[in-house]
Formats: structure tokens, C-alpha cells, sequence
């Protein structure tokens, strides 16, 4: 079983498993069901076209170590709400929220409680697994 099956199941049983509890409350709810395609489906809209476009953007806002460390071996540098604000346009956030579901308020602070280790787990050997076209 692949990782994103292991993701897809964790969100998938009512927010059990290792990604429902860490990602529990309306995180969960939102993304329930197959969390990496629903992450790549909702960035395909976006102008980041994927998560590594997303990664791009936050290495341009001058957050390249904090991605960095969450791609590599070891602790994931934290990113404040306010680092996710300013690279992300309030347009981009706001059609993020609606494509979640969530109110665009919400966002920026799950995206900076969550991202890091979602994209940590999405990356055990540094890599990037996503999920194929």
C-alpha cells in the first residue's frame, strides 16, 4: 500500500488513523476523503498548478529554508499565519478556502499549523510523492 492509499484511508474513516487525528476539526472534514488528490485538484485550479508550484511560491516569499526542512530529514521549521498571508494573494486564498470549503479567515492558519507536515509526510525520502495523472 502506497502512501497516498495510507492517506486516503486515514481521512476516509472519519477522520481515524494517523492524518485524521492530526488533521482533525474542519481540516479533516473538508478534505475527507483522498486527501492528495483533493490537494492536487484544488492547486490544478490555482495559479500554482501543483503543491510543488505552491513550494515555488513560498521559496520566491523568501521561505526556502522552512520548505527546505520540511522536504528533508529532521525538525520542520514552523511557518507563521502571517508568512502564509503575504505569499499567498488574498484572491489565491480566498479561491483556496472556497474550493476547500472553509472560510478564507480559516486558511492561512491551517495552512501554517498543517502544511508542514503535510507536505513532510508527502515527502519521507525528500521527494515529493504525488499522486499520478
Amino acid at each position: 500500500m502506497g502512501l497516498f492509499d495510507s492517506l486516503t484511508g486515514a481521512l476516509g474513516q472519519g477522520g481515524g488513523g494517523l492524518f485524521g487525528s492530526l488533521l482533525g476539526g474542519p481540516l479533516a472534514g473538508a478534505l475527507a476523503g483522498n486527501l492528495p488528490e483533493r490537494l492536487s485538484g484544488i492547486l490544478a485550479t490555482s495559479p500554482y498548478g501543483d503543491i510543488n508550484g505552491l513550494l515555488e511560491r513560498f521559496r520566491e516569499a523568501g521561505l526556502g529554508p522552512q520548505v527546505d526542512s520540511w522536504l528533508s530529514a529532521g525538525a520542520n521549521l514552523p511557518l507563521s499565519t502571517e508568512e502564509i498571508m503575504a505569499a499567498i494573494d488574498p484572491d489565491t486564498m480566498s479561491a483556496l478556502a472556497t474550493a476547500i470549503g472553509l472560510p478564507a479567515q480559516m486558511l492561512p492558519n491551517l495552512m501554517a499549523q498543517y502544511l508542514p507536515l503535510v507536505v513532510d509526510k508527502l515527502s519521507p525520502a525528500g521527494v515529493l510523492e504525488l499522486p499520478q495523472r
